[in-house]
């Protein structure tokens, strides 16, 4: 296996030669330039680093994958699209799919071809997933499935969906879910894409209207799709963190950098102590992803421990940018104001998306809880 100097090496030697992409700010101009992103990222090898080459992937190790995101966030280069399929749903496909399954759909999530989104939480069922109500009866070799789903990311422009559906409602409602792999030009399935207070609409509502699913597109059995949405939220849970930590640490020395070019923010004592916070929430996240690294090359899957990943990330992130935005004071609504050198429109968005990673990939009540029941043990209160 090529040593981690190496692939650095030949990392930072191809991004070099590349021409990194300029990703536009509205939505779908961005959507389609990180889909060719991701497209060139896989034509060059650089997608599914630790995933099976049966797989479609180059069967290297976790540490190779850390590295690789390392040195395309410090190229300034950005993420592929697919991140959903790639760190959420892919291992699951990857781990419980059928032959056809993974020889089918897995190749095709890899280069892009496929984008996926993730069919989970609903209007009644976000915190409490168990309780979800979107149906799917079985039909012959077919599920006819109707409900609806919310915080659907890129559901309009996904060709694939992870969904969660009810399929025995006589048993314990975590024994009576399944989880299908459904295709979004299915008949029957409309999305409303939901603007959320950064501008961006990328949410969606989601409805299911008697669309008929194919049985082989069961992922594991039936009845037995809650312990696969547990390992699909625990790498979720993971893969985000070893990534958001490296993209949340990037920005913190870029905002740094902007703020010497300034003035130099020792001259400035509010923006060292907001620096100061900043990095403070950065190193407790750093020494945690050393073990969520571990873990990965361990090869023990998803435990209870990725939730302490999770609240920690939610802190990172929320403290970073909020520490930055603050920083902009009143002039962070004015376009193309630069308060302390600060570009305003760049770090208000920032700071307002990171509101969402208390709830994304579980909100951070359920993460307690579940620390508190798995980890120490606590009673159910």
């Amino acid at each position: 296996m090529e040593s981690l100097d190496a692939f650095r090496a030949r990392a930072r030697t191809w991004l070099a030669a590349t021409d990194i992409p300029a990703v536009p700010l509205d939505l779908d101009g961005r959507f389609a330039t990180l889909r060719q992103w991701q497209r060139t990222l896989f034509e060059a090898g650089w997608v599914g680093i630790a995933w099976s080459k049966e797989a479609g992937g180059q069967e290297l190790s976790h540490l190779h994958h850390l590295v690789f995101v390392e040195e395309l966030v410090r190229a300034g280069a950005p993420q592929p699209i697919g991140m959903i399929g790639l760190e959420v749903v892919g291992p699951s496909i990857d781990r419980y799919g059928s032959d056809w399954q993974r020889r089918e759909l897995l190749p095709r999530l890899l280069s892009g071809d496929d984008i996926w989104c993730q069919g989970f939480s609903e209007p009644n069922a976000g915190s409490d997933l168990a309780s979800l109500r979107t149906r799917a009866v079985a039909d012959g070799d077919e599920f006819v499935v109707s409900g609806q789903k919310i915080w659907t990311s890129w559901a309009h422009l996904s060709q694939r969906c992870a969904l969660l559906v009810r399929t025995d409602t006589s048993v314990r409602k975590q024994a009576g879910i399944s989880y299908l792999l459904v295709d979004m030009t299915s008949p029957g399935i409309t999305t409303r894409p939901i603007t959320q207070m950064t501008g961006d609409r990328e949410f969606c509502e989601v409805f299911f209207d008697d669309v008929r699913v194919p049985r082989r597109n069961l992922l594991g059995e039936v009845n037995g799709g809650w312990a696969i949405a547990t390992h699909t939220l625990g790498s979720e849970r993971a893969g985000a963190t070893l990534r958001r930590r490296v993209e949340c640490e990037v920005a913190l020395d870029e905002a740094v950098e902007q703020l010497r070019a300034k003035a130099g923010p020792s001259s400035d004592s509010r923006a060292a102590a907001a620096v100061g916070h900043a990095h403070i929430a950065m190193r407790v996240l750093d020494a945690q992803t050393r073990q969520t690294t571990a873990r990965l090359v361990a090869g023990t899957g998803p435990t209870p421990m990725d939730s302490v990943d999770k609240l920690l990330l939610t802190d990172a992130e929320q403290t970073v940018f909020a520490e930055i935005a603050g920083l902009l004071g009143p002039l962070r609504a004015v376009p193309g104001a630069r308060p302390r050198g600060l570009a305003a429109q760049r770090w208000t968005h920032e700071h307002l998306y990171s509101r969402a990673a208390s709830i994304y990939g579980g909100s951070s009540q359920i993460q307690r809880t579940i620390i508190a029941e798995r980890l120490l043990g606590l009673p159910r209160v």
